[in-house]
């Protein structure tokens, strides 16, 4: 497959992007879509290419019948489409408005399909989840073929009609060495622990995956604003299954009686961006708790059922989204605090004997796969705008002085 590159002018678009994304929102960062810009089609012979390892951003507003995208797939490697759509905070959502990915071949063979919504009113926050091509067990769509992904959204006529931006991902695992024999899949363990104590260390979450904050097993503490989500990883190998319990404490209630019955909300994702699953709360501004779990890590798992199950195929980053609905600020002033107490159960095991890098194309935090050049290149955002103003005027005083170069030498 073909690895795109930047360019030294396009990493600097892509550092100014970045710095402007992250003032978007005055009241809190949110997930801005980076990569490269993408425009799906409604018809699939105009549907423009995905490659593995590259981060897409595209847009799909509320009137559109979906859009298509084209994938090359080989009978070798299983292949991940993950998307997420990113709603402005703050917009208009109703319970069942959200997004369905379809996977198909171009013979009309449908390979997966997949759907989000946000579970509750108003609750406006990036949802994601998956398709998938899994190689092996006589599952549908093996051959090497050409393959369209559509991406389709529901919204209900009294929900904000704005164009919702999506990040788009595809990635490849490559296919276990001849002769090598996986583990039995792992069925989620049914006994809750006992959550973790101890005194907090400070963590702060992400807006987005890529800069989520890194979490171990441990009692953490961060804040969260009416709104928001923030995202963290947990590193989970082969054979472990990590649990959180997110407790938020009371706030300063501003209006006695406010009430929000999802107010408070954690959702689990896989290292490919799988949804894995969630739990919500009602919240008064007392303290409340939810708990989530990955599943039981294990390479069989993929030919389970049941999504907590299936989406545990792989080790590494898994992440958690912790989201607190933006009607808590009509009886809350402020940010509520959140305690997240994450077990990780197990001893990591030795992994399946892979014939290549199975983390080529990942290029995120949590492992050190050498990752995509685009993907990489996302780190620098980091540096922020006046890193960029830096970088402008280096790049400006050097064509500057090669300019009066050039006149001088033509006198």
């Amino acid at each position: 497959m073909i690895r795109r590159a930047l360019t030294s002018a396009a990493a600097l678009a892509l550092l100014a992007g970045a710095a402007g994304a992250a003032s978007a929102d005055p009241a809190f960062p949110s997930w801005q879509p980076q990569g490269e810009r993408i425009e799906g089609r409604a018809s699939t012979a105009d549907a423009p290419r995905l490659e593995p390892g590259v981060l897409y951003r595209d847009t799909l507003a509320a009137d559109e019948g979906g859009r298509n995208y084209a994938v090359d797939l080989d009978a070798v490697h299983s292949s991940y489409l993950a998307v997420f759509a990113l709603p402005r905070p703050g917009s208009e959502v109703a319970y069942g408005d959200g997004i369905e990915l379809t996977l198909t071949s171009t013979d009309g063979t449908r390979c997966d399909s997949g759907r989000r919504t946000f579970s509750g009113d108003g609750a406006a926050r990036p949802i994601g989840t998956w398709v998938k091509r899994t190689i092996g067990k006589d599952g549908p769509c093996q051959e090497a073929h050409a393959y369209v992904l559509e991406v389709t959204r529901t919204s209900k006529g009294t929900s904000d009609a704005a164009p919702w931006p999506l990040q788009i991902r595809l990635t490849d695992e490559p296919g276990l060495t001849g002769g090598a024999t996986p583990g039995p899949a792992l069925s989620p363990g049914t006994r809750t622990p006992v959550p973790e104590s101890g005194t907090a260390r400070r963590a702060t979450g992400g807006a987005d995956l890529a800069h989520a904050g890194a979490l171990g097993a441990g009692v953490w503490r961060d804040e969260v604003l009416p709104g928001q989500t923030r995202f963290y990883r947990v590193p989970v190998g082969w054979g472990q299954q990590a649990w959180v319990a997110a407790d938020f404490a009371n706030a300063d209630v501003t209006k006695p009686g406010g009430y929000s019955g999802s107010g408070v909300r954690v959702e689990v994702y896989n290292p490919r961006w799988a949804f894995i699953g969630t739990d919500t709360a009602s919240y008064s501004g007392e303290q409340t708790s939810v708990t989530a779990t990955t599943g039981r890590v294990a390479y069989a798992n993929r030919y389970e059922s049941g999504d907590a199950v299936t989406a545990a195929r792989f080790d590494g980053s898994y992440y958690l989204a912790v989201s607190v609905h933006p009607e808590v600020a009509g009886f809350v002033d402020g940010a509520v605090p959140v305690t997240l107490r994450v077990n990780v159960e197990g001893t990591a095991q030795a992994g399946p004997s892979y014939d290549g890098d199975p983390d080529e194309d990942l290029g995120l935090p949590g492992k050190p796969g050498s990752g995509n050049p685009l993907l990489r290149a996302l780190g620098f955002a980091a540096l922020g705008a006046g890193t960029v103003l830096l970088l402008s005027l280096a790049v400006w005083t050097v064509a500057a002085r090669r300019g009066a170069a050039a006149v001088s030498g033509g006198r």
